[in-house]
């Protein structure tokens, strides 16, 4: 039986895995109100918020429906989070289509949100020179130099190439902390302000429309 609309919980977030959960956690957690996402605060555990599909990004794009079926009778909206980079991927623009398509068949139009990491999670790590990084991870706070000698993050572009080659990288060479924990202590300590990529700033405008500040439904 479905539930009250009172009684249904405001957002589910369905992963692609256990590193999107935990940077979920780090910037949706506790304090995430006053860390300048620009929204209002709302209802969020973790333990009952969040879905991470077993069989990573190919499950989220072919079984999200069924993923979330459950779902619809417990939360009144969704967020569908999907690396674009994995075996068999058909791009961005089709992954969000496709899914945009599946989710449209059972959630009001409004209520859900498809967000296609470009190209891959680790983008949301990287911030120049960022001594939060440093620590977090464990690596030089010359890591922004680094990982320019080593070709993966050229001196014009705002973030490496290839953002899980270079955390791969820095673990190989300089201990860098490549565990879904250390997701969850980066995105806990650095600035929102800092992080440009489209996708979590899809995230954050999609949280902002639902939540307004001046709101506190």
């Amino acid at each position: 039986m479905t539930q009250g609309e009172e009684e249904r919980r405001d957002v589910v977030f369905l992963v692609a895995d256990g590193g999107m959960q935990q940077m979920l956690d780090g910037y949706l957690g506790r304090e995430y109100a006053h860390r300048g996402l620009g929204c209002a605060s709302f209802d969020f555990d973790p333990l009952e918020d969040i879905v991470v599909a077993p069989r990573c990004d190919p499950e989220v794009y072919g079984h999200h429906r069924g993923l979330l079926s459950f779902y619809q009778e417990t939360h009144r909206r969704a967020i569908v989070m999907i690396d674009e980079k994995w075996e068999g991927s058909p791009g961005a623009d089709a992954i969000a289509a496709h899914i945009g398509l599946g989710m449209a068949k059972d959630w009001e139009a409004g209520s859900f949100a498809v967000i296609v990491l470009k190209p891959e999670l680790e983008s949301w790590l990287w911030q120049e020179n960022n001594p939060n990084i440093a620590r977090e991870l464990g690596i030089p706070s010359d890591y922004r130099q680094i990982l320019e000698k080593s070709g993966h993050w050229p001196a014009d572009n705002l973030k490496p190439v290839l953002p899980k080659k270079a955390l791969e990288h820095m673990k190989k060479h300089h201990g860098a902390d490549q565990s879904n924990a250390a997701f969850r202590r980066v995105t806990a300590t650095i600035s929102v302000r800092g992080c440009v990529d489209p996708a979590f700033t899809l995230l954050r405008d999609t949280l902002c429309a639902w939540f307004p500040e001046t709101t506190y439904s």
